[in-house]
This record gives structure tokens, C-alpha cells and sequence, in this order.
């Protein structure tokens, strides 16, 4: 599915407390994202933690296909990343020669299909649109897209192939870096990266 299609089948809203309330209950088939999405969302949104977006049907406005939530956050350059990671990362994002302990970035905290529509390339169209949003708008100056990405083998599958990285391809080396004992791995989660840059534009 491309933007597009996604746009021609959806219409963006922000989630209120009003407009879940009108909605049909939300299943992605995680029980955390559900509820989530269903209880926790909007306070999120109140405390300016987190701004959550649900793309709706056009022809049944109260039916959520997806959603998602996005923060601010950013690429914290420290001394427990690990050189060559570090080395690996700036070359590849072609930041060698900036000096920056911190690059900015957007954070999807949480992302999640209805289950009822899984398997239409949903999901790839959502994260398309959110690239484009913060690549041809980018008011603030936001470089990266990251994420908290659970650490089973569907969800990296789809983040990379979305055009993610690893942050750090080494479980150890991330745990050191998130300050996590490496008795605690496997991670349950993994910190990856889109750079918007990859998406051209005309300037």
C-alpha cells in the first residue's frame, strides 16, 4: 500500500478524549499497545509526554486501523557507546565531523495495526507517511527516526525492512549502553534508527 492509497482509505486524527470515545475498541494483538492506546493515550497527550494519531476509515470514521505516538527525543553520543559502533554510526549518517553529544530525533513510542487489517501493507504505508511528514516539514530540525523496537523476529523484520538500523548492532554492547547488566539479555527491545536524510527532497 502506498501513501496514497493510505490516504484515499484514512483520515488522520488526533486522539482526544472525544474522538475515543466515539471510537470501536482498538486491537493490534498486543495486549500492552491495546491498552495503551485505549487508557493511556490520551493522558500521555494531556501531560505533553507523547502525541498519539489514529488513522480512521473514511467511510466509518469510529474505526481506528491504526495507531501510533510520537515524541521528542534524541541520538545521545556517550562514553559507553561503543567506539566502533559510534565509528560505524557516524559514518554512516555522514556526521564524522560534527561534534555533537546529542543528534535530534523523533520517538515512536508506540505503533500498532488493527488486527483487522493486517497483512494490506498498512503498517509500511503509516511509517512511510511518518518519514515524509517530518522530512518535507521538519520544523524543528529532526534528523532521525528512532525506536524502541521489540526484540522478537516480525517486528525487526519490519523495521528493517522499513529502512532501519541497529543503533548498535551488538546485544552486549547495547545493554552497556542502556546501562542494562548483560545477565538481563536477551534485550527485550532494540534501539534502531531511520535517517530522514536517506528520503530526498526537492530544497
Amino acid at each position: 500500500m502506498t501513501i496514497g492509497e493510505l490516504l484515499d482509505l484514512c483520515d488522520l486524527y488526533v486522539a482526544t478524549e472525544n474522538k475515543l470515545a466515539k471510537c470501536e475498541p482498538f486491537s493490534c494483538g498486543n495486549g500492552d499497545l491495546d491498552e495503551f492506546f485505549m487508557k493511556d493515550a490520551t493522558l500521555y497527550h494531556k501531560r505533553l509526554l507523547g502525541k498519539t494519531y489514529f488513522f480512521c476509515l473514511k467511510e466509518d470514521t469510529n474505526v481506528i486501523v491504526c495507531a501510533f505516538t510520537l515524541s521528542n527525543d534524541s541520538i545521545r553520543i556517550t562514553n559507553k557507546f561503543n567506539g566502533d559502533s559510534k565509528d560505524q554510526f557516524l559514518e554512516n549518517t555522514d556526521l564524522s565531523e560534527k561534534n555533537l553529544r546529542r543528534y535530534p530525533a523523533v520517538l515512536i513510542g508506540r505503533l500498532g495495526t488493527n488486527k483487522a487489517f493486517l497483512g494490506k501493507g498498512i503498517g509500511s504505508a503509516v511509517m512511510e507517511f511518518i518519514k515524509s511528514w517530518f522530512r518535507i516539514d521538519n520544523k524543528t530540525g529532526c534528523r532521525f527516526i528512532i525506536v524502541d523496537a521489540y526484540n522478537n523476529s516480525a517486528t525487526i523484520r519490519y523495521y528493517l525492512k522499513n529502512g532501519f538500523h541497529f543503533l548498535i548492532e551488538d546485544e552486549k554492547l547495547e545493554a552497556k549502553y542502556m546501562g542494562i547488566g548483560v545477565g538481563r539479555l536477551p534485550l527485550n527491545t532494540r534501539l534502531m534508527y531511520f535517517d530522514l536524510l536517506d528520503i530526498q527532497v526537492d530544497e
